[in-house]
């Protein structure tokens, strides 16, 4: 269950961030949103797999 909550809060957060880089006018809202969205999805992974290897470490 912990990979699908670091996924939600990935795609939540970069789909937000390009929501707000829409607002500069350089591309339309859903486009930004879109990727924002698979952004933030492929950071989330990355990020919780450098937590696990830091755990993994630590043992």
């Amino acid at each position: 269950m912990r990979w699908i909550d670091a996924l939600a809060k990935g795609i939540i957060a970069g789909a937000a961030v390009g929501y707000l880089f829409s607002f500069t006018g350089m591309m339309p809202a859903a486009k930004a949103v879109v990727l924002g969205g698979m952004a933030g999805c492929l950071a989330s992974i990355t990020f919780k797999n450098r937590q696990d290897d830091k755990r993994d470490a630590d043992k």
